[in-house]
């Protein structure tokens, strides 16, 4: 069985020893102090030896105790502990025996205000320069070092937080300072603990080293930017080449440990963006964050780990792949997690990148319940919708119509642009609407301001806005919204009359949300009556006439009917690159049926079709088609009308072709 001793002298050094341990490993553990030794977990099969070594003792250590290639020395003493570094690494070279550096990740947050040192005999003698209260936080071990460069003034304004050990103690004694100015405290400490410590003793200037995120470092750069002290770092001596306790642990037992595997990923809802709004889980789930990710307004001010201002999927996860120490990470959404957020999207890659991580969803309060409360309105009676980052014509559609028919309609905007968007719109439709924008919701520059069409069309205003249209005007919406034939205009272009375009329709079977075409457009009628239906369907008329173009254009743009496209060309062949469809309505074909019919069945998804024919030829050959083609639910049905018309003083009927309507599904 491998020899395994670890050298320890950080919190990573004990957390390696507790997970061998944990899986069954034998090892010894050499620490330099009883104190070390009281911090050490031991159960299970570890051995604790306590007491300094030189590079000599080390080496007949390991000799004594037979360690040969086989064998592995792990190194996880502190990375300022240079000479310690050098005994180890010496002895087990010697020994012939294996080697390993477990090292402390550095710090990689952005922190413009610190200064850095190559020596604390540089800092040193930077503080004595220096004015107020001084926080040393990097041990007793260079209190001697620091002691011998500052004058007997700057040693009574210092105060030195070590271990509660007694070797600690005596160093400080020798070295002069008094007992009133010794903090004898165990770590960790959080950010509010530093920060309380700052406040108490009226601290100026506070002196670590660069002791990564195990050590603490982060916490005390927050606390002193928040308590406004100067902060002094220490660099690490040279560069070490090493890895961190996770790989060693994979090393020397060839597995990971399950805890290891384990992330804990927040998705949270900010608020608008002041912090007044943010919910006290949220700041929970901050405060207990080794990182937190989202666009760089929502970090400003954040007094957490590590910040990046990231929230796209294909950023956060390079990042969380290279940093292994990130155990606990926040992603910060405006407002609600759960409405119009990217909160959906990022589990969705989260759980492709790392299947074991627990992901967590918390809401947030959205802009729309702030500007509601701000104005005194409710907004159970409104719809409520979002064009962020969403803008289409088909959503524009859709947001115009839900504005005509709702007295109140809240709706989230990318920016100043939406606002001059939507008035053009509504002063183009003759909607005597007021716009209410808020700007800047919960936060410290708020803005409020109520518009006309004509003024929203001409706004100007930076910020995250939201959005309330009040039309008080609002119509009440057809159940079934069909159009008459005098609703368009015909020219001399054929048209599916009324009563066969409403009674094809029907027999669509439509649904929201549907894609749908429309061949052989004509004037565009059925187009036209399906996308009235409801704004969530998108209807392609493909049309290869150019008269008939030009009147569709003409149709769609007399009816605002933005969720219609118009395809010039013939089917199939003008099928390539567009969605599939859902439902299809043929009111022509130009002889190329079966074509048309084959080219819908190259898709996965059943579709359900509607043919007219108005020739026996057409009518036999539908027949036969939806035999040959496998077609299911096949239904026929004859109509024809008869108008009656005004003729004078009479009455007269005016029959109509009979029509066979065809309907059916390609599965």
């Amino acid at each position: 069985m491998m020899k395994l001793v670890l050298f320890s002298g950080t919190t990573e050094g004990r957390k390696l020893s507790e997970l061998l341990s944990d899986a069954g490993i034998p090892h010894t553990v050499c620490v330099a102090t009883e104190y070390g030794s009281d911090l050490m977990e031991k159960n299970g099969p570890v051995e604790i030896r306590v007491g300094r070594m030189d590079a000599g003792q080390m080496l007949d250590y390991l000799r004594d105790r037979g360690f040969s290639a086989e064998d592995l020395v792990v190194d996880a003493t502190h990375p300022y502990a240079v000479d310690a570094t050098a005994n180890i690494r010496e002895a087990a070279e010697k020994a012939g025996t294996g080697y390993l550096r477990v090292l402390r990740g550095e710090d990689a947050a952005d922190h413009g205000s610190l200064k850095w040192y190559d020596s604390m005999e540089e800092c040193a003698a930077a503080l004595d320069r220096e004015e107020g209260r001084i926080l040393l936080t990097t041990g007793s071990k260079e209190l001697a070092v620091y002691c011998r460069q500052i004058s007997d003034e700057t040693r009574d304004r210092t105060l030195v937080r070590i271990l509660p050990a007694q070797e600690s103690l005596q160093i400080c004694q020798s070295e002069g300072i008094a007992a009133k100015n010794i903090l004898a405290m165990q770590g960790p400490f959080s950010r509010e603990m530093n920060l309380a410590i700052l406040r108490q003793y009226d601290i100026r200037h506070l002196v670590t080293k660069d002791s990564g995120s195990a050590g603490g470092f982060e916490e005390k750069i927050l606390a002193a930017e928040e308590a406004g002290a100067t902060c002094h770092v220490i660099r690490r001596p040279g560069t070490e080449e090493g890895i961190d306790l996770y790989e060693a642990y994979e090393r020397i037992t060839g597995r990971k440990a399950a805890w290891v595997q384990q992330r804990q990923i927040t998705l949270a809802g900010f608020g608008p963006g002041g912090t007044d709004v943010t919910t006290q889980e949220v700041r929970r789930a901050l405060d207990e964050a080794d990182a937190v990710f989202g666009a760089a307004r929502l970090l400003e001010g954040l007094s957490t780990r590590k910040k990046f201002p990231m929230y796209l999927a294909a950023d956060i996860l390079p990042q969380l792949q290279a940093d292994p120490g990130i155990r606990r990470a926040v992603i910060l959404y405006t407002g609600d997690s759960g409405f119009y957020s990217g909160a959906r999207a990022m589990v969705r890659e989260l759980k492709m990148w790392d299947e074991s991580a627990e992901i967590r969803i918390l809401p947030g309060i959205s802009s729309v319940s702030v500007l509601a409360a701000r104005l005194g309105e409710s907004y159970d009676d409104a719809d409520v919708t979002s064009i962020h980052g969403r803008k289409t014509l088909g959503v524009m559609h859709q947001l115009l119509t839900k504005i005509r028919f709702h007295r109140k309609t809240f709706v989230l905007l990318s920016g100043d642009e939406d606002v001059r968007d939507i008035g053009e719109r509504l002063h183009s439709l003759g909607m005597d609407a007021r716009v209410v924008v808020g700007s800047d919701l919960s936060c410290e520059g708020e803005r409020i301001c109520t518009l006309s069409p004509e003024e929203a069309a001409a706004f100007q205003g930076a910020g995250v806005l939201t959005a309330l249209i009040l039309n008080d005007r609002f119509e009440k919406r057809p159940i079934l919204p069909i159009l008459s034939d005098e609703d368009l205009i015909r020219d001399r272009v054929p048209m599916t009359k009324a009563c066969i375009r409403h009674e094809s329709i029907l027999r669509l079977g439509l649904c929201e949300g549907d894609v749908v075409y429309d061949i052989g457009g004509g004037t565009g009628s059925v187009a036209l009556e399906i996308a009235a239906m409801d704004p969530s369907l998108t209807v392609y008329t493909f049309e290869k006439d150019e008269a008939a173009c030009a009147l569709i254009r003409e149709n769609i743009g007399k009816l605002h009917a933005d969720n219609v496209t118009l395809i010039q060309g013939e089917a199939p062949d003008a099928f390539t690159d567009l969605e599939k469809p859902d439902r299809v309505f043929i009111g022509g074909s130009g002889g190329r049926l079966y074509e048309i019919l084959s080219a819908l069945r190259a898709g996965e998804k059943k579709i359900r079709c509607v043919l007219n024919a108005v020739t026996l030829e057409t009518m036999e050959e539908a027949v036969r088609i939806t035999r040959e083609t496998g077609a299911s639910d096949a239904e026929m049905i004859q109509l024809q009308c008869t108008p009656v018309k005004e003729a004078g003083r009479y009455h007269m009927m005016q029959a109509q072709n009979p029509v066979m309507i065809v309907s059916f599904t390609l599965n």
